[in-house]
């Protein structure tokens, strides 16, 4: 049998054909990056036009509808609704994390710069609000451009499942309101407290704090947020002393994120919730002693 040229040259492809893939045109990959462009705009602008009456509850039970109004101060909570909006849209759609990641510090950036420019009287309000827009859109152009097939070779479709596992984040902002309902300013010191207990007093219910290392750690943190909300018991009505409650609440949000990646002595659902209460009432907290 003699070999024929095509063994010779290509001996695999002679075997086991090859199919070459023909001429590509781009329009396609260009429709879907412009359609990934304009759907995360409006996804920006849901989330503004959606959040914004959010804001106006939070700032009229925190008393801080001064505050809200500065052109610095709203430009923040813009930028945070439109990483809020974009955030949960791309996720929806399917994108990694550093794909997120970086569209929300390529749109976030223009307004970065201009805040400071602003700060610093080199640039208004009507300049910092305008500028913010313009170049928002080519700097999430030039995020894209950073992982091109993440927007024009993938047809993500969408992830519905990712938001109805967020439910424990709907509970915790549920008490975030109810809590702040009462004014932020008069929450009490031994909050830190029965927060902490929660996590013995359950660990103990369901038998899961096992080990002599993990019950050394539950008595440990347990004395520290002990302290920390007598301490701020014995300073309350100063400033010093809201700040030390804010500081066991995010010490509280921390110890929350080691037992959500741990999945240790609580469910994992509680943690995630504490997570979100803790956090936000200790900006909740922070926010109202700044104000006044």
């Amino acid at each position: 049998m003699t070999e024929t040229t095509a063994q010779r040259v290509y001996p695999d492809e002679a075997v086991h054909p090859v199919a070459h893939p023909g001429p590509t045109t781009s329009g396609p990959k260009a429709l879907r990056f412009f359609a990934h462009l304009a759907e995360m705009v409006v996804a920006m602008l849901l989330g503004m036009m959606l959040l914004a009456p959010a804001w106006d509850w939070v700032g009229a039970a925190l008393g801080m509808e001064a505050v809200l109004v500065r052109p610095d101060v709203a430009a923040v909570v813009m930028v945070l609704d439109m990483v809020v909006a974009m955030t949960v849209w791309m996720r929806v759609r399917r994108h990694g994390w550093p794909a997120i990641g970086e569209m929300n510090a390529a749109m976030a950036a223009p307004f970065a710069v201009l805040l400071v420019l602003f700060w610093a009287g080199a640039a208004t309000a009507d300049d910092m609000t305008l500028w913010g827009h313009v170049l928002m859109v080519p700097a999430m152009v030039a995020a894209m451009l950073l992982r091109p097939a993440e927007y024009t070779a993938h047809a993500h479709g969408f992830d519905l499942a990712w938001l109805r596992g967020r439910w424990p984040v709907l509970i915790g902002l549920t008490l975030l309101a109810g809590t702040i309902a009462g004014g932020a300013a008069d929450v009490p010191t031994w909050l830190v407290l029965a927060v902490a207990l929660v996590y013995p007093v359950v660990g103990i219910l369901r038998n899961s704090i096992r080990g002599r290392s993990m019950v050394l750690l539950q008595a440990a943190g347990l004395v520290v947020f002990a302290g920390i909300s007598l301490l701020a018991g014995a300073l309350v009505g100063q400033d010093t002393g809201a700040y030390v409650l804010a500081a066991g609440l995010v010490g509280h949000g921390v110890w929350d994120v080691f037992h959500h990646r741990a999945n240790a002595v609580v469910w994992r659902w509680y943690a995630e919730t504490c997570i979100v209460y803790d956090l936000l009432l200790a900006a909740a907290v922070v926010a109202v002693t700044l104000g006044t």
